[in-house]
């Protein structure tokens, strides 16, 4: 794809190749590109800010934050940032560590008594630098689970959901929730007020971001962009935001305007340094930024154009084109979030996207950005990132065939099923996983787990099947019976609950 004349970069083009671009002139290109990204269709909306030299020089929001209601994104539009909140509790626990407070060498079970831990897990040999590191081994898809998806545990349960845990079977750097949620109940313990009162008053309030919240009570919800489905005829699609403040976790649960992203850029540039005053300890920034744990496996992970091969207390360490890069991704439904430097280079790139299939829009963003400060041909920049948005707007096709097959397909599965809706109807229970809820309402099955809820359709009329959407997915859930009557269980994809 050909950029058009009116969106050709041309205040780069000029540049001597080696030049580094003014600061204006980088925003305008990426001004441009973002504008002709929204203008393809691949996403609904995106929002974008750039750091350079501890200044924001770019701020937006295009697009749609909620293409079905026509609210148009813009600076103050709340982006749900996924995983990238690991980053805001990692710093958490290195401003405790720098205080002295915490210690990453401390056995967690000290730092956690109390918590019943798993037979086969020795927890007395695993440190607080372990489950920072995602070298902790353990798989708790459990509190997992509860903590980002279904809320059916209060917070305050959470240390006891840790004896469903096993080993993970590796002895490698797996990335997982677990370690970050883990890392909240540390603070909750020495942080009388909790992990969120003590992340905005001792980490946002001081970097000036006033507009980062770990909940979505209060919020005014026509400024929080949606996620989005593609149609069959290839419109956009508004889905609802399923986070509430239960699922609101450490390890992904902040919703943030870009504005107060590219400041969290900044103060990680500039060693904790924003408007001209020391905000954070720069040793803290320094040890957020130290090298945990680094991937024995070769080749490097690879995400995208970029080289991820080591962790630290919430971020990626890794590089682009040989330049040291500090990153944190996320994803979430049709969410993506990018935040990313180069410190060396003082340059940083936030970018956030809502649209199904969009994901790496984000990461050719970050990628012409670098490419230009860097002083690289800039027809060579414009072309990579045209061949990027190529890939992207390639799959839509695909998308839209996917939506009119599984619409299709979805209708020719419903047919009566051979019991009465009420013997499917009660509350299924799993110790693990809480509570699964069938309901008849105006003469249809609804269900309801935890904060999720929403309608059921017939699977296999014959198997006694339905499915259910949990998030954007859609799970068999298998009922079976003993003879007449009711139910005795379900089975929610592999998990069995038991009627109550």
């Amino acid at each position: 794809m050909a950029f058009p004349a009116a969106l050709a970069f041309t205040t780069v083009v000029t540049l001597a190749q080696g030049a580094r671009p003014a600061p204006g002139d980088i925003a305008r290109a990426v001004d441009s590109l973002a504008n002709r990204i929204i203008a393809s269709g691949v996403t609904p909306g995106l929002g974008v800010a750039l750091v350079m030299d501890g200044r924001t020089i770019l701020a937006k929001g295009y697009g749609w934050a909620d293409a079905s209601a026509r609210i148009q994104a813009d600076e103050r539009t709340y982006w749900y940032v996924a995983s990238t909140s690991k980053s805001y509790t990692g710093f958490g626990i290195a401003l405790l560590v720098n205080q002295r407070v915490l210690s990453l060498r401390t056995p967690i079970t000290t730092l956690l008594p109390g918590v019943q831990w798993p037979e086969g897990i020795d927890a007395g040999r695993l440190t607080l630098a372990h489950f920072l590191s995602h070298t902790h081994h353990i798989n708790d898809d459990a509190l997992v689970q509860t903590a980002a998806y279904t809320g059916a545990f209060p917070e305050s349960e959470w240390p006891t959901l840790i004896r469903f845990a096993r080993h993970s079977g590796n002895d490698d750097l797996v990335y997982s929730n677990f370690g970050y949620n883990v890392a909240a109940m540390v603070i909750d313990r020495v942080r009388p007020e909790g992990w969120r009162r003590y992340l905005d008053s001792a980490v946002y309030r001081p970097a000036g971001m006033r507009d980062t919240y770990a909940r979505v009570s209060g919020l005014d919800p026509r400024r929080i962009a949606k996620p989005h489905d593609i149609g069959a005829a290839g419109e956009f699609i508004t889905l609802k935001f399923q986070k509430t403040d239960a699922t609101m976790n450490s390890a992904g649960g902040h919703l943030a305007t870009v504005g107060d992203l590219a400041r969290w850029v900044t103060v990680h540039i500039d060693s904790g340094r924003i408007d001209g005053r020391q905000a954070l300890p720069r040793a803290a920034v320094m040890l957020s930024h130290r090298v945990l744990a680094r991937q024995t496996r070769e080749p490097r992970t690879r995400f995208g154009p970029f080289d991820r091969d080591a962790w630290s207390m919430g971020w990626d360490i890794g590089s682009y084109k040989g330049e040291p890069m500090v990153s944190r991704f996320g994803g979430y439904v049709s969410f993506r979030s990018h935040i990313s430097l180069l410190p060396a280079r003082r340059i940083g790139v936030v970018a956030q996207t809502n649209g199904v299939g969009a994901s790496s829009i984000t990461d050719l963003i970050a990628a012409f950005a670098y490419d230009l400060e860097a002083g690289r041909p800039p027809h060579e920049a414009r072309a990579a990132a045209a061949a990027r948005l190529d890939s992207a707007l390639a799959r839509l096709p695909r998308l839209r065939e996917q939506s009119a097959r599984s619409e299709s397909q979805r209708a020719a599965r419903q047919e009566p099923l051979r019991r009465p809706l009420t013997d499917f109807a009660g509350s299924y229970v799993n110790e693990m996983y809480g509570t699964l809820e069938f309901t008849l309402t105006d003469g249809a099955l609804r269900y309801r787990w935890g904060v999720l809820e929403g309608a059921t359709e017939v699977l296999d009329a014959g198997r006694n099947q339905l499915r259910v959407e949990i998030i954007d997915d859609g799970r068999q859930a298998s009922f079976h019976f003993d003879g007449s009557g009711p139910a005795k269980s379900v089975e929610l994809g592999n998990i069995q609950f038991m009627r109550r």
